[in-house]
């Protein structure tokens, strides 16, 4: 039996419709896979990035430490500590001392530790106990508990440790837990009016940023 001519262009319109949606289905289903891996990827490279950086850190916390510059932990994390003595590295280099790590402060650090060469020595004497005295150098404010207790605002406390180095005091009271710096001014012991620990901490020995800053 003959088909009619309008039959036959309705099976044949309905044949193309099915293998252009067939088509569809496929570019949409290529498209997703395609942009999911690429999710993954960038997920993954992210992740080798961030550890890079962090075992980059540490060996830039190793070398400080090498050197006698950082007393802090190795922990890659970049804070005030380590900035603090990013800039004592450079100082007692005789390198531009601006408190980044560039490729000069980089290129000295990694020889000064290769030859094991100690580039920051403590400019003043540490202290342990509160009944311990050093006697004032240089104009500075005595190194003393009792100095010291005269710029702390706490009344009743008494200091459990302290040191002193490059014209600054830093320790804890003796409930163990409230941490202190303070700078020498003109024979006196001063409080600072902002935070030491943050972006003032510039210039700081990493001794003084050790014992005075939350750990």
């Amino acid at each position: 039996m003959k088909k009619s001519p309008l039959v036959a262009m309705a099976i044949a319109a309905l044949m193309l419709s099915a293998v252009a949606c067939s088509s569809n289905e496929s570019a949409d289903t290529t498209t997703t896979t395609v942009e999911t891996t690429t999710t993954v990827d960038t997920a993954a490279e992210a992740a080798a990035k961030a550890a890079e950086t962090v075992r980059f850190d540490k060996e830039v916390q190793q070398d400080l430490n090498a050197v006698g510059c950082h007393t802090g932990a190795v922990d890659g994390k970049f804070g005030p500590r380590t900035d603090a003595a990013i800039l004592a590295f450079q100082t007692a280099d005789g390198i531009k001392a601006d408190g980044q790590y560039g490729p000069a402060t980089d290129a000295a650090l990694k020889k000064a530790a290769a030859e094991g060469k100690t580039v920051c020595v403590a400019s003043t004497t540490t202290t342990t106990s509160a009944t311990t005295t050093t006697a004032a150098t240089g104009g500075s404010a005595p190194c003393t508990a009792a100095a010291l207790l005269t710029a702390l605002p706490a009344e009743g406390e008494t200091i459990g440790s302290y040191v002193c180095s490059g014209g600054y005091a830093a320790g804890t009271l003796s409930d163990g837990s409230t941490k202190f710096i303070l700078e020498s001014k003109n024979g006196k012991w001063y409080a600072f009016s902002t935070d030491p620990c943050g972006s003032a901490s510039a210039g700081l020995p990493p001794i003084i940023l050790e014992d005075g800053c939350p750990s």
